[in-house]
């Protein structure tokens, strides 16, 4: 089988301090993966390695949808979306809907070049896909927050991604918002693009997330196949924390067994 991602050996510092610790894992061009960990695990900087916004040092590599050659970055990046809630924030130029849904064709933050017909009809389509095309003219600010989440969503599958990356895009959504936006998630597994989501909630990963990586210290505590690391024990040694886990409808909940 192809990859989609594959990291050998890769230490990674961020402003001077050692994040990730000799990281080596891979991704099939099959598979989902849920990334989960504590605060501080190396979650996030693991997500910007694989973004290519970070790079291993001392040998390490990182190679990208089968090509075991380097390959530019920038053509990396033409196949990877990314959501978060920090990039949600930082997305701060006055856009309608669609116009943010559009940026994505150039990687930006507005839209700052002419958009082809071709490349308009890409975003309205991105958009019907998720049941957002009533957002298409409305002003990003005057969005709720999680009707921005979606839009971003939207955006960042707009030119087929291949893989997308999800960096704890819950993060302050309410209950109804979550369910709706992983329903999206959902949805878009169907197509081609595959999904690499991090979360440190359980109850986030989706029926068509097939593997789970627990971070723990960064480094991979353990990793596997969804069904056999869905378990109390595993949860709570990754977490330090006591923990039991429940399945319910294929999908999994922790409550604490103080």
């Amino acid at each position: 089988m192809s990859f989609l991602v594959k990291i050998r050996n890769a230490d990674v510092y961020v402003g001077g301090n050692k994040v990730l610790n000799s990281l080596s894992w891979s991704m099939g061009e099959k598979e989902n993966w849920a990334i989960i960990g504590n605060n501080g695990s190396g979650k996030t900087t693991f997500m910007k390695l694989i973004f290519g916004e970070l790079i291993p040092v001392y040998g390490g590599e990182v190679q990208w949808f089968g090509n075991k050659e380097r390959i530019p970055l920038a053509e990396v990046r033409e196949k990877i979306g990314y959501v978060s809630a920090e990039y949600q924030t930082n997305y701060d130029r006055p856009a309608l809907g669609w116009e943010v849904v559009a940026s994505g064709h150039f990687s930006s933050i507005g839209l700052h070049e002419e958009v082809t017909q071709k490349q308009k009809e890409a975003a309205f389509d991105s958009m019907e896909f998720l049941g957002i095309q009533y957002l298409s003219q409305t002003p990003y600010r005057q969005m709720s927050y999680g009707e921005a989440r979606r839009v971003l969503l939207a955006r960042a599958m707009v030119h087929r991604t291949r893989l997308m990356i999800l960096d704890e895009p819950c993060a302050g959504l309410d209950i109804p918002t979550r369910e709706n936006f992983l329903e999206s998630l959902e949805k878009l597994s169907r197509k081609r693009t595959r999904m690499i989501y991090v979360t440190h909630r359980i109850e986030e990963i989706m029926p068509c997330f097939t593997h789970v990586l627990y971070l723990k210290n960064g480094e991979i505590f353990k990793q596997g196949r969804k069904e056999a690391m869905m378990n109390s024990e595993t949860l709570s040694n990754a977490l330090d924390y006591p923990l039991t886990v429940q399945e319910n409808s294929n999908r999994y909940y922790a409550t604490s067994c103080q």
